[in-house]
């Protein structure tokens, strides 16, 4: 923001078949909960994507090949997904990774574009603040895609309604594997046992996702 608030990071995607960007937030950083907020609300707002989603090969959406595998990943022959990619999974969404830039073409395309025209966006919108900068984004993108979306080759949506019963907060959450060990205090039996556990994420205000 040239000096007038932090520096933050983009994140967002697009519609290889309209050029479309159903939505974009800043950050203080790439993290998991910033891809998280970006498809929810384009769940919410499209619903689950029919086809594949590209994507980096960034720590967020895969174990990095160099970490050691677990002995329970050696057992299943198969890697445990981060968060993001068993979110991915829930939704049934598949994810494909990509191995260079031009790979991603249009989404390295839009970050060329945005690079530019975003700095200009933000000056001219005065803003100094990671809530400023998201609101500036939501008023930018509508402006956006009616002049740069295009109509797809193919007609109707590609995108999907959440099946009957879809409850948000069950799949838009962190999900942790714990093992339960008998307690001295508890009365009766129990045994040791790997057990789900959910982290329900106090999502952020969707003006400056930020925690509130």
């Amino acid at each position: 923001m040239e000096g007038r608030g932090p520096r933050l990071t983009l994140i967002g995607a697009i519609d290889d078949a309209t050029g479309e960007v159903p939505y974009a937030l800043f950050r203080l950083e790439e993290d998991a909960q910033g891809y998280f907020l970006l498809l929810q609300h384009i769940v919410a707002t499209h619903g689950p994507s029919l086809w594949e989603g590209y994507r980096d090969r960034h720590s967020i959406f895969e174990t990095p090949p160099r970490q050691k595998e677990s002995l329970e990943e050696q057992l299943v022959g198969k890697r445990e997904p981060t968060q993001f990619g068993r979110l991915l999974e829930e939704l049934g969404i598949t994810s494909i990774p990509s191995y260079s830039p031009q790979a991603r073409g249009r989404i390295e395309r839009l970050w060329g574009t945005f690079q530019d025209r975003l700095v200009s966006e933000l000056r001219l919108a005065g803003a100094q603040s990671i809530a400023q900068a998201n609101q500036m984004m939501q008023d930018f993108l509508p402006r956006y895609n009616s002049r740069f979306a295009l109509p797809a080759s193919q007609p109707g949506s590609a995108y999907r309604p959440p099946v009957p019963g879809f409850i948000p907060q069950q799949v838009f959450c962190f999900k942790y594997q714990r093992t339960v060990v008998a307690d001295p205090s508890w009365e009766g039996s129990c045994a040791s046992n790997p057990v789900a556990c959910k982290s329900s994420l106090e999502w952020p205000d969707p003006a400056t996702h930020a925690p509130r």
